[in-house]
């Protein structure tokens, strides 16, 4: 059984929609009401474990994501920003000027990620917390009618 296997059983974790396997940690017990009068946990995280050749699919959420690292090799975090500009994030162990331990994801940005060894496994958490319905996937070729000038880079596969 490799690391990652190992890793899956001993914490439990089952596929995720968008790629890889993930198992939720955390809810909140306190609700908060949203200005749309949309009631939510007031956060949630989860464990998200992707393995090599992995490419979670283009989603977003509708809420701030916040990943952090826990373990493996480097993972790549692509963001679509608000401006419609592709940021290629790292997430990984090793001190570096453009690695970090944690990155945010801003609300409604469109992202994917994966990892650049055997496995990355990492922590996600959401605030309001996170429920399927503010969840949304697309396809790269539609994510890439929206951003054209950003096409090659969202239809490519770094996998």
């Amino acid at each position: 059984m490799d690391d990652a296997e190992q890793i899956i059983d001993s914490l439990d974790l089952s596929l995720h929609p968008e790629g890889g396997y993930y198992r939720e940690t955390y809810k909140s017990d306190q609700q908060v009401r949203l200005p749309d009068e949309v009631q939510r946990h007031a956060g949630t995280g989860i464990y998200f474990l992707l393995t090599e050749g992995v490419l979670s699919d283009w989603h977003r959420v509708r809420w701030d994501e916040l990943w952090h690292f826990y373990d493996g090799d480097l993972l790549i975090l692509e963001v679509i920003d608000q401006d419609g500009k592709l940021n290629k994030l790292k997430l990984g162990k090793d001190f570096d000027d453009d690695v970090e331990f944690q990155q945010l994801v801003p609300q409604n940005c469109w992202q994917r990620a994966y990892s650049t060894g055997d496995y990355s496994l990492v922590g996600c958490t959401v605030s309001p917390g996170f429920e399927f319905e503010d969840f949304e996937m697309i396809k790269p070729e539609n994510l890439a009618e929206k951003y054209p000038n950003i096409r090659d880079e969202i239809l490519n596969s770094p996998v």
